[in-house]
C-alpha cells in the first residue's frame, strides 16, 4: 500500500495543488495548508483511489486534488475503523471519522453530487508523529486493540 499522491493548499478552493513532499505536524496536519492546526481530528483528508474510479465511471474525470483531499492512496481508507493507526512514511495517523461532502462540493460539481459520491469522501485522521511525506511512501495499517487492523 502506498500514497499516490499528496496535496495542499493555503487558498480556499478546489483542486487541490500537488505537492512532492509534505511535513505532517502533530495536532495540526500538513504544514502550510488553510486546514492547518483548526480541528486535531480532522487535520489530514484520505481518499482512495476507488473514489475518482468511481467518479469517472459516472462520468466525472476529476484530477487528484479534486475533493478536497490531502492524501490519494492506492487503497480504500473506507475499510478502516475509527482507531485505526497507519505509519505513512515517518509519520503516523490515526484515522478519526468519515468526512461528510461538504457545500463546496455541491456548488462546484452539482447538487446531487454527494449522492453521486456516495460514501466515498474519505476518511479524516488525525497527526500522532509528525514527521515528512512522499508521493510514494508505503502506508503501513498497524495493529489496534491487540487484532489485526489489515
Amino acid at each position: 500500500m502506498k500514497v499516490l499522491s499528496l496535496h495542499a493548499s493555503l487558498l480556499r478552493g478546489f483542486p487541490r495543488p500537488e505537492l512532492e513532499s509534505a511535513e505532517l505536524v502533530v495536532g495540526q496536519g500538513i504544514r502550510h495548508d488553510r486546514k492547518a492546526g483548526k480541528r486535531q481530528n480532522r487535520a489530514v483528508l484520505l481518499i482512495g483511489q476507488n473514489t475518482y474510479d468511481h467518479l469517472k465511471n459516472i462520468g466525472l474525470d476529476l484530477p487528484h486534488g479534486a475533493l478536497g483531499e490531502n492524501m490519494v492512496l492506492d487503497f480504500d481508507p473506507h475499510l478502516l475503523e475509527p482507531g485505526t493507526k497507519l505509519r505513512v512514511g515517518n509519520s503516523l495517523l490515526e484515522i478519526s471519522l468519515y468526512c461528510r461532502p461538504c457545500k463546496t462540493l455541491r456548488e462546484r460539481y452539482g447538487q446531487d453530487f454527494p449522492q453521486r459520491l456516495g460514501k466515498r469522501r474519505g476518511m479524516l485522521a488525525k497527526v500522532l508523529e509528525g514527521g515528512m511525506v512522499c508521493s510514494g511512501d508505503p502506508v503501513e495499517v498497524l495493529q489496534i486493540r491487540g487484532q489485526g487492523a489489515g
